[in-house]
């Protein structure tokens, strides 16, 4: 706990320096003011007229008939408060940059997020047996801000305070040049596939589908680079160790989608990623059965030490008509092992959502993040699954499973979600068939 205190104290200091050294070459922002958001108009921004000696002065339309120029409304609190409450699930799934922190946090310069999971899970399948019981998910804690003095950088810093262990779930800083891309530095997800990219407060079941469970790799210290158009993106890495563990491998990844229909009431995306990983000690591919409670794996590669590298390669599909959203991803791994022979290992899922209540799909950055919900009514959505894992080739003997899963989720707010989720589990090892239920309440800030 001391080492928790240290740790956000040390952190909390800095980020009013840091704020406190752009505000000193700011006059206006030292005074207390802030610019205010304005909606486009005939007239450029401040600083961008021509500064040619017979250039015409801006002047706003509404003025041209003598009468002043008519301020813009001032937020009301309801407004604020929901729009900085955006702003820190943003920061949560990484969908954050300069441009829209600064949008949605009204003049202040940092924001505090976090979330907290509890769940419940019940398993009738016999090698799961003794393993059903309560469980803590996640308990995050982060700081995300931005510095008026560099005004398109942002940064992030986040704590895993799940467990002892006080690990590091998010470090970086981001450099966003709007249209020319945007550049991250520190320690962050690694690009890969659709729905390793996509965020828990988004996801439509408890836990990622298995193969995305099985071949993810888990975020790394790395430099990325994205570009997103209004149909298309592509998402580059390099990257090295995990300083969470002993993973000291080094690799690339590269994603890219595009978007051949994009309206406001449907979407059609392609896309596909590939990872590439240089290992320089053991290698291990397993998973849980879609649920988190338990540490029993049913599929497991075990441990090998002879594989130079680790190649993973996906293809992903997805769409969505106003309230239902549908995706699926193939997934292929290779070992290159040292004496010369290769091992190929494969996946796949389906899922699919709709919300009962009428609310609108909403996609950011080449993936679907949770809908804006409006009202007190609250909303309540259905989700259907179907996942495959292999593990089987030559001289390993991982397992194959599949699964198939029914989810309900209910938001009676923005920032509150209960999930309930029913799983029907085949594996081929020995008192590997049953089911799983499982609860969680997910609340973020």
């Amino acid at each position: 706990m001391m080492l928790r205190l240290t740790i956000l104290t040390g952190l909390l200091s800095f980020s009013l320096a840091f704020h406190a050294h752009g505000n000193a070459s700011d006059p206006a922002r030292q005074a207390g003011h802030t610019p205010p958001l304005t909606q486009e108009s005939d007239c450029s921004e401040p600083g961008s007229q021509d500064k040619e000696a017979d250039a015409e002065p801006c002047t706003p339309a509404s003025a041209a008939d003598g009468t002043q120029p008519t301020s813009p409304a001032r937020p009301s609190r309801q407004q604020v408060h929901d729009d900085r409450h955006t702003a820190s699930t943003a920061a949560s799934e990484n969908l954050m940059d300069e441009h829209l922190l600064r949008e949605l946090m009204h003049g202040r310069q940092l924001i505090f997020f976090g979330r907290l999971e509890p769940e419940l899970a019940m398993y009738h399948v016999p090698a799961l047996m003794g393993e059903s019981g309560p469980g803590l998910r996640r308990f995050r804690m982060g700081i995300a801000g931005i510095n008026p003095r560099w005004e398109n950088i942002s940064y992030k810093f986040e704590l895993d305070l799940t467990d002892s262990n006080n690990t590091l779930a998010g470090a970086y800083l981001n450099w966003d040049w709007r249209q020319y891309g945007a550049l991250t530095l520190g320690y962050q997800d690694v690009v890969q596939n659709l729905s390793a990219q996509t965020g828990s407060l988004s996801q439509l079941f408890m836990e990622a589908p298995q193969p995305v469970d099985t071949f993810s790799l888990s975020k790394r210290l790395g430099i990325s680079y994205d570009l997103f158009g209004e149909r298309s993106g592509i998402h580059a890495m390099a990257f090295g160790r995990d300083p969470n563990n002993d993973n000291d491998t080094r690799g690339y990844a590269g994603r890219a989608y595009f978007n051949p229909h994009r309206s406001g009431h449907g979407i059609f995306h392609l896309g596909g990623a590939l990872v590439w990983e240089n290992l320089d000690e053991t290698v291990r591919l397993r998973s849980r059965p879609e649920s988190h409670v338990t540490d029993v794996r049913l599929v497991d590669t075990g441990t090998f030490n002879d594989v130079d590298t680790q190649i993973h390669f996906s293809l992903e599909a997805a769409g969505a008509k106003r309230a239902f959203t549908t995706r699926m991803e193939l997934f292929q791994t290779y070992w290159e092992r040292t004496d010369g022979s290769r091992n190929t290992f494969n996946g796949a899922y389906w899922e699919g959502g709709y919300f009962l209540t009428g609310q609108s799909f909403n996609y950011r950055q080449g993936k679907f993040v949770r809908p804006h919900l409006i009202g007190p009514e609250g909303a309540w959505e259905l989700g259907l699954r179907l996942s495959w894992v292999e593990l089987n080739d030559a001289d390993v003997n991982g397992g194959e499973e599949r699964n198939a899963g029914i989810a309900v989720n209910y938001y009676p707010r923005s920032n509150l979600r209960g999930q309930f989720n029913f799983i029907q589990v085949n594996a081929d090892q020995p008192g590997g068939d049953g089911y799983l239920a499982q609860w969680r309440l997910q609340w973020n800030w």
